[in-house]
């Protein structure tokens, strides 16, 4: 008996935490599945631009509409901004959370050294239960609306291979 309300009680919880991400998907945002890896979701308006990645990520691609340029990775090479960089960036925030079952930093800023005036940036980095990076999602945006999406992008992942 306590078996089967055990048993009950995981199905009824997963099937929460599966409708609570699910929840958190845009009507009308497109799936991308990252080759097994993690999987995520972007506006209808954003389109797969190059498969190019670094030597030291398992997959990578660059999605990308007139307002945002966004790419993703399934990488444990954690290479970034300084601190000291960031620091004297306009606008600069940094949120740790739990999205997908992985620990996650999000930072954003404005620069002014982006290129084709996307003068915003925003990067998601999400940590394995050992606190090594599994995945990394940087965004360079427009405007600062922009930057909301980007950040709404990064809630969308989930799934990731175990």
């Amino acid at each position: 008996m306590r078996i089967l309300l055990l048993a009950s009680f995981l199905l009824v919880a997963s099937f929460h935490a599966n409708r609570f991400a699910q929840d958190t998907v845009p009507r009308g945002w497109q799936r991308i599945d990252a080759e097994g890896y993690f999987v995520f979701y972007l506006p209808s308006s954003m389109k797969l631009r190059s498969t190019k990645r670094c030597e030291e990520c398992a997959w990578g691609s660059t999605y990308a509409d007139e307002r945002i340029q966004l790419h993703a990775t399934y990488t444990s090479w954690n290479e970034g901004p300084s601190a000291e960089y960031l620091s004297r960036q306009p606008e600069y925030h940094r949120q740790i959370m739990e999205i997908g079952g992985k620990k996650v930093k999000i930072e954003s800023w404005r620069s002014s050294e982006l290129p084709a005036g996307l003068a915003y940036f925003a990067e998601a980095r999400f940590y394995g239960d050992d606190g090594k990076l599994v995945a990394r999602l940087s965004a360079s945006c427009k405007l600062p609306s922009d930057v909301d999406t980007a950040r709404q992008i990064f809630r969308t992942v989930g799934s990731f291979k175990r």
